[in-house]
């Protein structure tokens, strides 16, 4: 069924395969006029869905970014899939996707266990019954170079997520320094599948339509709430085998979603999907294992479509993944991607501060004088005493009490810098 879908979507002006004259190249597809435009229609119905309904605003980002983003954001690291090579014909494989064709569980298992339930299971190529090799990890993102030669190394992006993180500080500025906000990006993303042969579900080259909302931790009840929380929705919790259907409200009373803006998105992205022609009853939102959760995160759940072909296929991420990326962003860039939460009442707090007499001070030590200054005002009140030592360029300045004083004065904090959560 599915072969004959292409053929008619080829045939009919929707879909065509990429570079077809030179002997085509797997993972890619060109979108035909039917196809363009049916494409610029579902496009058009999520920015209705996610921009216009939820008041969200739209960035346009670079496809290509520096080596420093993804060290930052762990991709270099971790954005892999496991692969595994045929000995004897030396085609390449998803290692876990094979034992999963075995009906072999393999969601979450590293490559030493993926590695030895294939050797266990005397798994062969499928596509030549030779004998397959070592699993081994697989970084799904294009490297390439930016400026002439081998220059500043970068990667096509393999999501679009990144450029709305590091621009934090200029979205936060632009909606006037409140919280929630989302920011919406529909654009090209780049992913080097191993073995893309599920026609457009595992793309090298798709296109990705994602929102980021940025919100304060201390409050996750979202404001259209009960707009959704009567509404019925299907979900697959991580503890149960078949799916439960429950409504919004249920899922967060029960502590099954996490919390209210996540049981809201899960049900506006079912009325999407649903806008989009999808079958209910084909439709589920699975809670991601343990296992495969990302450490840092709070609650992650699938938006699924059943197909005959393939079963039950991911479409949607929604996922609560806390403070992690803005924060990743600060220690890789140095800059701080902070917002203010402003308090109820301001508090008063007594500060004690080591402040330099620059009148001595100058007389003294001469050009030396301000860089003493300047290591005397970083001092702490525990530091000091009758006189201190400070060490600059190699000497050892002996600072007595006639230099600096001690000062005790009240300063008011009206609110705290904090990182949002995503």
């Amino acid at each position: 069924m599915h072969e004959k879908i292409i053929e008619i979507a080829v045939r009919r002006g929707f879909l065509y395969p990429s570079f077809e004259i030179y002997g085509g190249l797997s993972g890619f597809y060109d979108y035909g006029p039917l196809g363009a435009l049916l494409k610029k229609n579902i496009e058009d119905l999520w920015r209705n869905y996610f921009c216009l309904q939820e008041g969200f605003l739209e960035i346009s980002s670079p496809t290509i970014s520096p080596e420093e983003i993804f060290i930052a954001s762990g991709h270099t690291g971790n954005f892999t899939d496991p692969i595994v090579k045929c000995t004897k014909c030396g085609n390449f494989f998803r290692a876990d996707h094979l034992l999963q064709s075995y009906d072999i569980e393999a969601e979450g298992l590293n490559s030493d266990k993926i590695d030895h339930l294939i050797k266990e299971r005397n798994i062969k190529c499928p596509d030549c019954s030779g004998s397959l090799g070592k699993v081994k990890t697989f970084n799904l993102m294009f490297k390439t170079y930016i400026s002439p030669g081998k220059g500043k190394v970068g990667y096509l992006r393999p999501e679009t997520a990144q450029s709305m993180f590091i621009l934090f500080t200029r979205l936060y500025n632009f909606y006037r320094r409140k919280l929630p906000f989302g920011v919406a990006q529909i654009g090209r993303a780049y992913r080097n599948e191993i073995s893309p042969r599920q026609g457009l579900i595992r793309l090298r080259e798709f296109t990705q339509a994602e929102v980021e909302i940025f919100i304060d931790p201390r409050n996750n009840n979202h404001t259209k709430f009960q707009q959704y929380a009567e509404e019925k929705v299907r979900l697959l919790p991580r503890d149960r085998d078949d799916t439960i259907e429950i409504t919004a409200r249920e899922s967060v009373d029960l502590g099954i979603v996490a919390h209210e803006f996540l049981s809201y998105y899960i049900v506006h992205t079912k009325n999407f999907l649903l806008a989009c022609g999808i079958p209910e009853e084909k439709l589920r939102f699975r809670q991601h294992l343990l296992e495969e959760m990302a450490h840092y995160a709070r609650d992650c759940w699938d938006a699924e479509i059943y197909t005959r072909q393939f079963g039950w296929i991911e479409v949607v991420g929604i996922a609560d993944r806390t403070d992690y990326d803005l924060r990743a962003h600060e220690k890789g860039s140095g800059t701080e991607l902070k917002a203010f939460r402003e308090y109820v009442k301001p508090e008063i707090v007594r500060e004690i501060k080591i402040e330099p007499l620059m009148n001595k001070l100058g007389p003294a030590f001469k050009s030396k004088a301000g860089d003493i200054a300047e290591k005397i005002r970083n001092l702490s009140p525990e530091e000091t005493g009758d006189e201190i030592k400070i060490e600059l360029e190699g000497d050892v300045y002996t600072i007595s009490r006639e230099y600096f004083c001690i000062k005790e004065t009240k300063k008011k904090i009206t609110g705290e810098k904090f990182n949002p959560h995503v």
